[in-house]
């Protein structure tokens, strides 16, 4: 397979020289879809050329290719990192109403994490003149810590595989998305309302004096 990077370089050279108007972003998409394949891209670009009326947008490849929308993965990605399960479930139903691959949205976000753990990494990279989405990875980064970014990548890609086993692959992206949020660091969402360790419950409240009353007490006998 080639890589994007050369996919897209190849496309951006065949349309300037048929003198079709594009943008970079429509290119990437289409090198991104055609997975590594010279002939899958030109046969794209074939395809979002007719589709857009002889030139590339963003807006009308997205819509061609069935792609998901940068701010949607980006909704998601701040639910995560705000801990907000309602926003989150929120940003589900809109995929659901729009029609929008859950295997899409996974891809989307995984490609986004993978941006956000470089500016994590190498802060420099930050900006990106190759890429028009840079800013907003570049945003993001800072609000998840790297450790986080490097787990919740793992388990998109892992969500891609489960998706055919859920009763529909919407709920198998709730189910992932609610699954980045038990696994986050010390989130509430990590200790269920009658766990007696979970912060502020009763049960914690009324169980404290009693672990420091039995604290000095002897060991139990095996």
């Amino acid at each position: 397979p080639m890589a994007a990077q050369t996919v897209q370089s190849h496309l951006a050279e065949v349309l300037d020289k048929e003198a079709v108007p594009h943008d970079a972003a429509s290119l990437r998409l289409i090198s991104r879809a055609a997975r590594g394949s010279m002939r899958d891209a030109m046969s794209l670009t074939d395809q979002a050329i007719a589709f857009g009326g002889g030139g590339l947008q963003e807006d009308v490849v997205r819509q061609m290719l069935g792609a998901v929308d940068r701010s949607h993965v980006q909704r998601l990605i701040e639910a995560v990192a705000d801990g907000d399960g309602a926003a989150l479930v929120a940003a589900v139903d809109a995929l659901r109403d729009r029609g929008l691959s859950a295997a899409g949205t996974l891809e989307e976000m995984a490609a986004a994490l993978q941006r956000m753990a470089v500016v994590q990494a190498v802060p420099s990279l930050a900006s990106d003149a190759d890429d028009p989405d840079a800013e907003t990875w570049a945003s993001l980064a800072p609000r998840l810590a790297p450790d986080e970014t490097q787990l919740f990548y793992s388990l998109c890609l892992q969500g891609r595989a489960e998706l055919a086993l859920a009763p529909d692959e919407h709920s198998g992206l709730l189910m992932l998305m609610l699954r980045l949020l038990a696994f986050k660091p010390g989130g509430a969402h990590n200790r269920g309302p009658g766990d007696p360790k979970a912060e502020g419950s009763a049960v914690a409240q009324s169980a404290e004096p009693v672990s420091r009353a039995t604290s000095t007490a002897a060991p139990a006998a095996p």
